[in-house]
């Protein structure tokens, strides 16, 4: 028996695809593209099958996210669901906040190993 096989057998890991980006928000308008990103990002834990996402700020300053998949197959499928039009709205706000041609996807990878404590967050309706 393989280590990963071992390792799923003890429910160490369980399959997952994660992908990170890098955003690049337009002068003046982080505010915005924060508070979109969020709201963005409830809707495509409700609406398209992501196990969620976090935002990070590295030391220069970038605007980094990760975000995490079952597998890659839902990551795919996830380009052709619809949000609610709330949902989308932000989806919206959080593009016309970006430098899309400076905002881009670093990383799409298959989680090895994990041993991410995952939590619940609440989600905000309104």
């Amino acid at each position: 028996m393989s280590i990963q096989q071992k390792v799923n057998k003890n429910r160490l890991i369980s399959p997952s695809f994660a992908v990170i980006f890098e955003f690049v928000v337009k002068e003046g308008y982080e505010e915005q593209f924060i508070s979109a990103w969020s709201q963005t990002t409830q809707g495509i834990y409700l609406f398209k099958g992501s196990l969620g996402s976090r935002l990070h700020r590295n030391k220069d300053g970038a605007l980094i996210a990760y975000a995490q998949w079952p597998d890659e197959q839902t990551y795919r499928k996830a380009a052709n669901i619809e949000m609610s039009a709330e949902y989308e709205q932000h989806r919206k706000v959080m593009l016309d906040s970006l430098n899309l041609e400076r905002t881009r996807t670093l990383f799409e990878m298959e989680v090895e190993f994990d041993y991410l404590q995952r939590r619940s967050f609440e989600i905000n309706y309104g």
